[in-house]
C-alpha cells in the first residue's frame, strides 16, 4: 500500500443514504453451493502458522479456512445497503466444538446454516460471531457453513468499506480497503493475514450502470430483470482476507494483453494474460498525462519485475487497476485499487503482487516485508529506464531523508494503531533502506538473485513469511551470516550510525600513504546500537584521482591505510548513500569543504502554499550560505535562490515560485555537504 501519509479517506464526502424499506433478499437466491476447484495444481498448499501480531479469533488457529464464497447484494439507495451470505469452508486442525469468525457488531446476523441445511446456534458479540457446531470436529475434519447477514457497513482504518453518492468531486462509488483489520466491517471471515484461503469466489449484484471489479477472473456478467447486474468473480490462488476487495462504479474498462518477452519465456516458459483497467468514466487514468504517468506503464514494468522477482504470480488470471477515491493505492490481489496515476504508485502496487500478495506477512509486526519491498520495487523500475531518472533521484533523496525519522525497531512492537503501523518513515522508507544497504553490500547481480530466490522458493510460495525467512534467503544466496546486520537494523536496533572520517598522508621518502580514520559517534540516546557493524564505502580524493574503497567497519574508531600515487586530500563516507546514516564534520575538514554548519534546521511555512514559501534556517554557530531549490515531482527546478545564513540565530527568507501547477514539491536547502529536504504542497488559487 502506498503511502501511509497519502491514504486519506474521503469520509468527508460521504452523504446520508436515503433510507428505503426493502424486503429481505429471498433465500432462494442462495442455491446449494456448487463445487469449485480450490486452486490450480501448480499452486502449493501452505498450512497457516500460529497467528500473532493483531486481532484474531480465539480459536482461529484450530480451524483452517480453505474457501470463501461471498454472495452480496449492494444498493446505495436502500437500508440495509448490504445483504449478504458467505459460504465458509475449512478443515479442523484440532478438536473443537465452536467456530469463531470476525464480523462487526454494526452488521446484523440473520442466521447461520450448515451445508446440510441445519440452522446452527450462534452468538454475535465483540465484533465476532460464535457458532455452536452440532457435533465435535476432530483434527482433519472438513466443515462448511453459510452465514447470512445484512447492514450498512461503516468504514474504519483506511476505509474498509465506503460508499460515496451524489458527490461534487467523485462519481457514485462503493469500495473496500480492508488492510489491516477491516474485512470484518463488511464480511465474516477469519481476518488474519496468516490464514490464507485456497480460493475465493465473489458474486455481487449492483444496480445499473455500476461495474464491479474484484479479485481473479470475471466468470460471468448477467443482466437481471430488476435492472441490476450480477458480476461473478473467481480467484483460484491462496489469498489473505485483507486482500479481498470490491471496487464498484460506472467504470470505463480497458483491456490489454501482456505477452512474456522471449528472453523471459526461455527462462520461465511462455505466458499471456490480460491487464485490465477500470477507470472513472472520461478520466486519463490509463493513458496518463506524461511519459511517467498512466496505468499503461504497468505493462512495460511487468518484464522488469519478472526479471528481478520471477514470473508474475497470478499469470493464469490477470493483473489490473481499479479507480477509487484515495490519493494512494492498495495492492489488492490481481487488481490494485488506485487513487492516482504516477509511475511510483503503479510500480509500488505491482511489486506488491510478489511481496505482500504471493508472499504475505505472517503477522503485522513484519509489515516491512510488504511495504519496504514494494518501495524497493519502485527504484528497480526507475533504475531500468532513463525516462524515470529525474523522478527516481527526487524520490530516492526524499525517502532517504524520511527514513531517518523511523522510530523503534523495524519489526513493529505495537500493531494496535493503524496509522503508526503504516508510518512512512518506518516500514516504507527504512524498510527500503534495509534492502538498499544489503544491495550496497552485495551488488546488483547478487541482490537480484536474493530477491528472485526469496520470491520463488517453493517453501514460501503463495504462503506466509516473517523476517527470519528473508534473512535465511540472504544467507543462503551470499553464503555468509547476516545475524548482526538483521539484529541491528531489523529486530533490536534503532537509529542509525553517525560517522566522522579524516585522512592524512603518512608516506615517507617521497611515497604517499593515506591513513583514513573512521569513527562512529552516534549517541546511545539516539541509537540503541553502539557500533553498527557493516561494510562502508569511502571516497578518497587525492591530488590526481578519486578512489572508491570498501572497508569493513566493526569498531567505534578504525584506521585504514592505502598506498596512493599522489597526496591524499579528503575522504567522504558513503557518497552514494548506500547506508542510512549521518556524517558529522569536524573543524579539520573545513579546508576541504569550506565552513560547514554544525546543524542545519529548516522550517517552511505555510504548507500548503500558493505562490511563495517562507522558511527559516538555523545553521548553528557558523557563518555560511545556503542554496535553496524547489523541485517538482519530475525533479525539475521550478525556483531557486542563494541566501546568507546568520550565525547563532535564525535567518528568515522567502522563495517566490509564481504560477506552478498544484501538487507535491520538494524544497531543498543545501549548505556545503549538508542537505535538508522538506515536502511542500502547492494548492490551487
Amino acid at each position: 500500500m502506498l503511502h501511509g501519509h497519502d491514504l486519506v479517506s474521503r469520509r468527508g464526502f460521504r452523504v446520508m443514504l436515503i433510507l428505503l424499506v426493502t424486503a429481505c433478499m429471498p433465500l432462494c437466491v442462495w442455491a446449494q453451493e456448487q463445487p469449485v476447484t480450490a486452486f490450480p495444481a501448480h499452486v502449493p498448499r501452505v498450512a497457516p502458522a500460529q497467528k500473532s501480531g493483531g486481532p484474531a479469533s480465539a480459536n482461529s488457529d484450530a480451524f483452517d479456512v480453505t474457501y470463501y464464497h461471498l454472495t452480496l447484494d449492494l444498493a446505495q439507495t436502500r437500508s440495509p445497503l448490504l445483504v449478504g451470505r458467505v459460504r465458509i469452508e475449512g478443515v479442523a486442525r484440532s478438536v473443537l466444538r465452536t467456530l469463531e469468525f470476525d464480523l462487526s457488531n454494526l452488521l446484523s446476523v440473520s442466521f447461520v446454516i450448515s451445508s446440510e441445511g441445519t440452522v446452527l446456534p450462534w452468538e454475535h458479540r465483540t465484533d465476532r460471531v460464535f457458532v455452536q457446531l452440532p457435533e465435535t470436529l476432530q483434527a482433519g475434519d472438513f466443515y462448511a457453513l453459510d452465514l447470512v447477514y445484512e447492514g450498512d457497513p461503516q468504514g474504519t482504518g483506511f476505509g474498509s468499506f465506503e460508499s460515496i453518492r451524489n458527490d461534487a468531486v467523485y462519481p457514485d462509488i462503493m469500495w473496500t480497503l480492508s488492510e489491516p483489520y477491516g474485512a470484518k466491517d463488511w464480511w465474516p471471515s477469519d481476518d488474519h493475514p496468516s490464514d490464507k484461503a485456497d480460493s475465493v469466489r465473489i458474486t455481487v449484484t449492483v444496480p445499473k450502470p455500476f461495474t464491479v471489479g474484484s479479485n481473479g477472473v470475471l466468470i460471468s456478467e448477467s443482466d437481471l430483470p430488476n435492472g441490476s447486474t450480477k458480476f461473478d468473480w473467481l480467484h483460484r490462488y491462496p489469498i489473505s482476507t485483507y486482500l479481498v476487495f470490491l471496487a464498484i462504479a460506472d467504470y470505463d474498462r480497458t483491456t490489454e494483453q501482456y505477452d512474456r518477452p522471449d528472453d523471459l519465456a526461455n527462462r520461465y516458459g511462455p505466458a499471456t494474460f490480460p491487464i485490465v483497467h477500470f477507470s472513472f468514466a472520461g478520466s486519463n487514468a490509463y493513458q496518463g498525462i506524461s511519459s511517467t504517468s498512466g496505468w499503461r506503464l504497468a505493462k512495460e514494468m511487468m518484464p522488469v519485475y519478472e526479471d528481478w522477482f520471477g514470473p508474475y504470480p497470478f499469470e493464469e488470471e490477470k493483473y489490473g487497476h481499479a479507480h477509487f477515491p484515495i490519493r494512494g493505492g492498495m495492492e489488492h490481489q490481481t487488481m490494485s485499487s488506485m487513487g492516482n496515476i504516477g509511475a511510483e504508485l503503479i510500480a509500488h502496487e505491482l511489486t506488491h503482487q510478489w511481496f505482500g500478495d504471493k508472499l504475505t506477512t505472517k503477522s503485522w509486526p513484519h509489515l516491512w516485508l510488504n511495504e519496504g519491498f514494494a518501495t524497493f520495487g519502485e527504484f528497480v523500475v526507475f533504475d531500468s529506464d532513463p525516462k524515470y531518472r529525474a523522478l527516481g533521484n527526487l524520490l530516492k533523496d526524499l525517502y532517504y531523508e524520511r527514513s531517518k525519522y523511523a522510530a523503534g525497531t523495524l519489526v513493529l512492537s505495537d500493531t494496535s494503531n493503524v496509522n503508526s503501523m503504516f508510518n512512512f518513515a518506518n516500514v516504507y522508507a527504512k524498510g527500503w533502506m534495509v534492502l538498499r544497504m544489503i544491495n550496497g553490500m552485495v551488488g546488483d547481480a547478487v541482490m537480484k538473485d536474493i530477491m528472485r530466490t526469496y520470491a520463488t522458493l517453493p517453501k514460501h510460495a503463495y504462503g506466509i513469511v516473517e523476517s527470519a525467512d528473508f534473512q535465511a534467503v540472504v544467507e543462503q544466496v551470499t553464503g555468509r551470516s547476516f545475524d548482526t546486520f538483521f539484529d541491528q537494523w531489523v529486530y533490536s536496533g534503532t537509529g542509525y550510525p553517525v560517522y566522522q572520517a579524516e585522512v592524512m598522508d603518512v608516506g615517507i621518502n617521497g611515497n604517499y600513504r593515506a591513513r583514513i580514520t573512521l569513527r562512529q559517534v552516534q549517541e546511545i540516546d539516539d541509537s540503541a546500537v553502539h557500533i553498527f557493524e557493516m561494510p562502508v564505502w569511502l571516497e578518497l580524493k587525492t591530488a590526481d584521482k578519486t578512489l572508491l574503497l570498501n572497508v569493513e567497519n566493526d569498531l567505534r574508531e578504525q584506521v585504514y591505510e592505502i598506498d596512493v600515487d599522489s597526496a591524499p586530500i579528503s575522504v567522504r563516507v558513503d557518497p552514494e548513500n548506500w547506508i542510512l546514516k549521518d556524517v558529522s564534520f569536524k573543524s579539520t575538514d573545513r579546508a576541504t569543504f569550506g565552513e560547514i554548519p554544525t546543524t542545519l534546521n529548516v522550517k517552511a511555512f505555510p504548507n500548503p502554499a500558493r505562490d511563495m514559501i517562507r522558511f527559516e534556517i538555523d545553521n548553528g554557530s557558523l557563518r555560511s550560505q545556503a542554496d535553496v531549490e524547489m523541485l517538482n515531482a519530475l525533479g525539475q527546478l521550478v525556483g531557486n535562490k542563494t541566501v546568507q545564513l546568520i550565525p547563532n540565530g535564525l535567518s528568515g527568507h522567502v522563495l517566490q515560485f509564481g504560477n506552478v501547477p498544484p501538487g507535491l514539491y520538494l524544497l531543498r536547502v543545501r549548505s556545503g555537504p549538508r542537505i535538508v529536504d522538506r515536502t511542500l504542497i502547492v494548492s490551487g488559487n
